[in-house]
């Protein structure tokens, strides 16, 4: 069980840390190019691999094939558009921040979907993280928010979201496929969803434009991204309940913020530290409840 934990808080970790340079590679490259690029290297390396290991699979049951499509759908293709769009309106700190609300959203998906109890320090955790998010939000930081910042936090949020149902998605599907198929089809269907749209972009892009560092960062971003952190968490995933699995994802705003602060020079504001305690308490309250009496997973 310990190295589920350690594989979940790597895969949170990783996602963390390219909340910056997710950032930084869309000011030179358009969204949906960058995701698309992504998802190719991503395919380049998990391919090959999956026949290597012998877990090449030609035919999907319709349940599979439909929970991977709405797994892709909403764990990578809205979460994508929204956290990469996001951070170009708001700052990687607060977009940090705001991630810490997963656990409370996987909270409330696991007991409206998987059934798992919902405890009074669920309640409570949930509405710290939301007080979190609006003083992060409606809140003055380095200076007074503008609408365009609290669009990019808006959409940071529909990011959580997103990755929440990413892991209820996930947690149906374990046992039934292997983490790494079920890595190599999320990043093929991705691909296919992303395609028309990068291509659009891709006609009208001057590729020179990019600087070298770009293309190296990208490369960083697909392996992390598209391949090590999907392989950590439904690993992890597996062989957890999805409501303790989602208090892992506190290592997003720990390591986002770190990135942001340490590399993009980011201001982190003493209104941010009441936010992130805020969240951060909201974690500790889950984390808590889930020690004590824990959830036992319906299916």
């Amino acid at each position: 069980m310990l190295f589920a934990y350690i594989q979940l808080a790597l895969s949170m970790a990783l996602v963390g840390m390219n909340i910056s340079i997710g950032k930084e590679i869309v000011s030179h490259v358009p969204v949906f190019l960058f995701s698309e690029l992504r998802f190719l290297l991503a395919m380049v390396i998990l391919l090959p691999l999956l026949a290597l290991r012998g877990e090449w699979k030609t035919s999907w049951k319709k349940e599979e094939g439909s929970v991977l499509f709405w797994q892709s759908f909403f764990g990578v293709f809205l979460f994508s558009i929204c956290m990469l769009y996001g951070v170009r309106w708001t700052t990687a700190t607060a977009a940090g921040i705001i991630t810490s609300t997963v656990p409370a959203c996987i909270a409330l998906f696991s007991f409206w979907l998987l059934k798992e109890k919902l405890q009074v320090n669920n309640v409570v955790a949930i509405i710290l993280s939301v007080c979190g998010i609006a003083l992060i939000t409606f809140t003055g930081g380095a200076g007074a928010q503008t609408l365009a910042s609290m669009l990019g936090n808006l959409l940071v949020f529909l990011a959580v979201v997103s990755e929440a149902l990413f892991t209820i998605f996930a947690k149906r599907l374990s046992g039934k496929i292997t983490p790494f198929q079920m890595t190599a089809a999320i990043n093929v269907i991705s691909f296919a969803m992303f395609l028309p749209f990068a291509v659009w972009e891709g006609i009208r892009f001057d590729w020179g434009l990019v600087p070298a560092h770009i293309w190296w960062l990208l490369v960083y971003y697909a392996v992390t991204a598209s391949v090590l952190s999907f392989f950590f968490w439904y690993n992890g995933v597996a062989k957890v309940e999805a409501s303790k699995a989602g208090l892992f994802t506190g290592m997003m705003p720990i390591s986002a913020a770190l990135v942001a602060v340490l590399f993009l020079n980011e201001a982190f504001t003493w209104l941010h530290g009441i936010g992130m305690l805020l969240v951060l308490a909201s974690i500790f309250v889950g984390t808590h409840q889930t020690r004590q009496k824990g959830t036992a997973l319906e299916r």
